[in-house]
């Protein structure tokens, strides 16, 4: 068995948030130089939402991690692993492959995080078509953020794995900065959120709606280059009802461009058709016999 190998797949495994449980049968399974196989570990975790550190942990994940020897040499490689999530409060099961090279080595818990609905976002190496052809040359390393679609799969059964690249152009700290919230008048604090967010975790802050402050949970969402704001039900709350004022001054706005709108067809019409008078300027006729 080729030992250094064997210490580099208990390291990955470990840096992936595995731990050490799946050493033995690493082992077991290396010194019968198979030329494949998968390994099964399960957990159960908190939901992403709790609150509460001693919430019940009902989110049920179930791993299975694919493993390839290389063609000419006893070298293993860890190449991607399946998960499943079944969420105590939800019957429907979530299943996801990540391939660790393509998804840039997602952990076991940012998958988590993902398959639960949350971006997260994610220091990576990328290397561009020029770097491809100079092995020597370092790749550029970047703070890139991640969300899957879980509306659809793809031909392969899998929900499309989302990048947002710093060129896409989402900043936290306006979208945050945009919402009156009451956690964020410090920079210290306006740090914290931004780094829990940026993990892909809820923030629980509340909210200035009207004269009330609302309990309500933050999260991330790159795509639209803004923030969800969810209330102690989870029910997403929209703008319209944080900003009331601005909903009834785009009515009005509205309504004035469709006054104006209406006045105008109205004008041209009259000028299109001028022969048709105004029935109550017309001369009255007297019928000849």
């Amino acid at each position: 068995m080729n030992e250094n190998n064997f210490e580099y797949l208990k390291k990955t495994l470990d840096g992936l948030g595995f731990g050490s449980k799946l050493n033995e049968v690493l082992e077991h399974a290396i010194r019968r130089e198979m030329p494949s196989f998968s390994l099964g570990i399960s957990s159960l975790r908190r939901p992403l939402d709790a609150k509460d550190n001693n919430a019940a942990r009902t989110d049920h994940l179930a791993f299975k991690l694919n493993f390839n020897r290389a063609k000419d040499t006893d070298t293993y490689f860890l190449n991607s692993y399946d998960v499943s999530l079944r969420n105590g409060n939800n019957p429907a099961v979530v299943s996801q492959s990540f391939d660790l090279a393509r998804d840039h080595r997602i952990t076991a818990l940012q998958a988590h995080k993902l398959m639960s609905g949350l971006a997260l976002e994610k220091e990576v190496f990328l290397r561009s078509k020029d770097d491809n052809q100079d092995a020597a040359k370092q790749p550029e390393k970047v703070n890139m953020w991640f969300k899957l679609n879980l509306d659809i799969t793809d031909a392969f059964g899998n929900h499309p794995l989302r990048t947002f690249r710093p060129e896409y152009g989402y900043n936290l700290t306006e979208a945050l900065a945009k919402y009156p919230i009451k956690e964020l008048d410090t920079p210290e604090k306006m740090k914290q959120a931004l780094e829990t967010l940026k993990g892909g975790n809820y923030l629980h802050a509340d909210i200035l709606i009207g004269k009330k402050n609302v309990p309500v949970s933050i999260v991330a969402n790159p795509q639209m280059k803004t923030i969800g704001i969810y209330d102690k039900n989870m029910m997403e709350i929209r703008d319209e009802t944080i900003f009331p004022e601005r909903v009834s001054k785009q009515k009005m706005v509205n309504n004035q461009s469709l006054e104006s709108s209406t006045n105008k067809n109205a004008v041209q019409a009259q000028e299109t058709t001028p022969w048709e008078q105004n029935p109550e300027h017309q001369p009255t006729q007297k019928r000849s016999r």
